[in-house]
């Protein structure tokens, strides 16, 4: 039975990030590579630096369609600060103008048209292995984050990844 339930586990984390374009034995797709804190984490330093990090350069422009939320969906309000690049565009850090607030959920938003330095979606397959959610169009309720850097060619808005401060 343990063996089952895993496996159906496991099936259902793969599809979590949406089936449609998960990534196929060499595709060569931008993804995300690495998110800190991880997905679902807890006792987060509230001044630890967020970070996403990516297996290809994005496209200038970008980091408007990264954003830091309070809650658990995009439906929470937007944490002030900024997002900055690496000299090489691969990895996103998210500097808040004041330092998060203790005991409480954060949500990472990774917009669904995100796009590497070659105009390439990134492959929302590859969530899955980072603990990424699939963003949903009743998630975006009341958000303002429904236009095009918003939005997948899948129909979903993006990847979600929470965590919880000390």
């Amino acid at each position: 039975m343990k063996v089952l339930f895993g496996v159906t586990v496991a099936i259902l984390g793969a599809a979590a990030c949406g089936s449609s374009d998960m990534m196929n034995p060499g595709d060569d797709l931008p993804a995300v590579a690495r998110v800190v804190p991880a997905a679902e984490a807890t006792g987060v330093d509230p001044a630890a630096p967020i970070v996403v990090q990516f297996t290809h350069a994005m496209m200038a422009g970008m980091e408007q369609y990264v954003a830091l939320h309070v809650g658990e969906t995009p439906a929470g309000p937007v944490v002030d600060g900024g997002w900055t690049w690496s000299s090489d565009r691969t990895v996103l850090t998210f500097v808040p103008v004041v330092p998060l607030q203790s005991s409480t959920r954060y949500t990472i938003h990774l917009g669904g048209g995100l796009r590497d330095s070659l105009n390439r979606e990134v492959n929302h397959g590859a969530c899955a292995a980072q603990g990424g959610r699939t963003t949903t169009s009743g998630m975006m309720a009341g958000s303002g984050m429904m236009g095009g850097g918003w939005r997948h060619s899948n129909g979903t808005y993006g990847m979600l990844f929470s965590f919880t401060t000390a």
